[in-house]
């Protein structure tokens, strides 16, 4: 396959249409281990809350192609101030596609990050950039399973 054109990418970054918002199963969220500092801004992979709900910390985890153990103490799940802008972030297929790389060619697989699910999608935010988000968190302790009320708050 021959690679894109800059412009080509470009027209796709324009007429990109993401099913995100600011409140409900598509508000993006950004998932981090229980005991991680609390923050005020974020960066890293992203993805929406439609995919976490009725999930335990194990189960977020697994499908989300964590390290295993990462979320062993829970998991910390954010939501964003406001919806991240085109030039912040980045599609990165889904989380069976840990970095955005299939597993051949000259981008093997990083051994720590197992295939996630390959029906939940996931974004980047770009090296240099953060998104602010609401001290409103949620801890997800083990065993316990995210509630999808929280994502309606608003």
């Amino acid at each position: 396959m021959t690679r894109r054109k800059d412009w080509e990418i470009e027209i796709d970054d324009a007429t990109r249409n993401e099913v995100w918002q600011r409140t409900g199963r598509n508000r993006p969220v950004k998932v981090c281990p229980a005991e991680w500092t609390l923050d005020t801004r974020l960066s890293g992979y992203i993805t929406l809350g439609k995919y976490l709900v009725g999930k335990t910390p194990a189960d977020i985890e697994r499908d989300l192609g964590l390290p295993a153990g990462k979320l062993m103490h829970g998991a910390r799940i954010y939501k964003f101030s406001r919806l991240p802008q085109i030039s912040e972030y980045e599609y990165q297929l889904t989380a069976d596609y840990p970095d955005g790389f299939a597993d051949e060619g000259p981008f093997p697989r990083k051994p720590y990050y197992p295939p996630g699910s390959p029906k939940i999608h996931q974004w980047r935010i770009l090296p240099g950039k953060s998104i602010p988000v609401e001290p409103d968190h949620y801890t997800v302790r083990p065993g316990q399973r995210f509630p999808e009320a929280w994502l309606i708050k608003f």
